[in-house]
């Protein structure tokens, strides 16, 4: 009898192994490496204590980093739930080009983001690019901007380049919860006159609040972890007005700043685990509501 209780344990053994020597090890490891000064090769390690953290928020293109990684995260965020849901009910409607519709917005997803990057690169050029030309061309030149060199907006051309990317994914999370609402259950509310407001506020929305919940999860934890978007578009700049968290971990490892580097990346973990964390409490309340 004893032997058969432990029988189990030894089975998750090979399990275990994996998971210390690939997650739990290389992540204490981390943590250790944030409170030292090492060299380039890795080899030569001083315990320096907070030092690290502290020169997080003391260099101005670091504080900058985290202003833009939360401007970042939030407005993508934003932009990708609302804009995911509108598609998604749109796409959800019976109409002969909703398969072509639904294909060419979940097309962007596909793309790697070095493409889309070279894409919005020509497309955003201050003098060449289409959409300034497109502006001058309607006589709109107030509008026409420097949108990948200036300093003041360039954050915001970055975040419309990944909502450009990534709305078509959360439309197909929210079109995969919108098909499950039972079509007896419309039925029945349009029988009794609610109209489509009612029929979304009251059915429709409570019934897909767990998706909803998934899809900004995904996107705080997407926004807070960009990199690829960043660099290939901007490498951070014009100066340092677009880096962000991600950028600056690969430009203090590419200094040889390893400590810096690793504490950068610890604390943007935490951040992430912290926001994930108070999120996914605030929704949980009102999809169990």
């Amino acid at each position: 009898m004893i032997k058969k209780m432990y029988y189990s344990y030894w089975l998750l053994l090979p399990g275990l192994l994996i998971f210390s020597v690939f997650f739990i090890y290389p992540n204490l490891t981390g943590f250790l490496y944030a409170f030292t000064n090492m060299d380039e090769s890795f080899k030569y390690t001083r315990f320096v204590g907070f030092d690290n953290f502290k020169s997080l928020f003391q260099e101005d293109d670091q504080v900058i980093a985290f202003k833009n990684t939360f401007i970042f995260a939030i407005i993508t965020t934003v932009f990708k739930i609302v804009l995911g849901l509108l598609l998604a009910l749109l796409a959800n409607a019976k109409l002969r080009t909703t398969l072509f519709f639904r294909s060419m917005l979940f097309f962007p997803v596909l793309l790697s983001t070095l493409a889309v990057s070279l894409v919005f690169s020509a497309l955003l050029h201050p003098s060449r690019g289409l959409l300034n030309v497109f502006l001058e061309t309607l006589h709109l030149d107030m509008l026409a901007q420097s949108w990948l060199t200036d300093p003041q907006i360039v954050i915001f051309s970055v975040s419309f380049v990944e909502i450009w990317k990534w709305t078509g994914l959360s439309m197909i999370l929210f079109l995969a919860a919108l098909q499950t609402i039972p079509q007896e259950l419309k039925e029945s509310a349009m029988v009794e006159g609610v109209n489509s407001w009612q029929m979304f506020r009251h059915i429709t929305l409570p019934l897909i609040m767990p998706i909803v919940n998934t899809n900004v999860i995904l996107s705080v934890i997407g926004g807070l972890k960009v990199f690829d978007i960043v660099y290939a578009l901007t490498g951070g700049g014009p100066g340092n007005s677009s880096q962000v968290i991600n950028t600056i971990v690969f430009k203090n490892f590419a200094a040889g700043r390893n400590g810096e580097a690793t504490a950068a990346n610890v604390m943007l973990f935490l951040i992430v685990l912290v926001i994930v964390l108070l999120v996914n409490k605030v929704l949980n309340r009102k999809v169990e509501g």
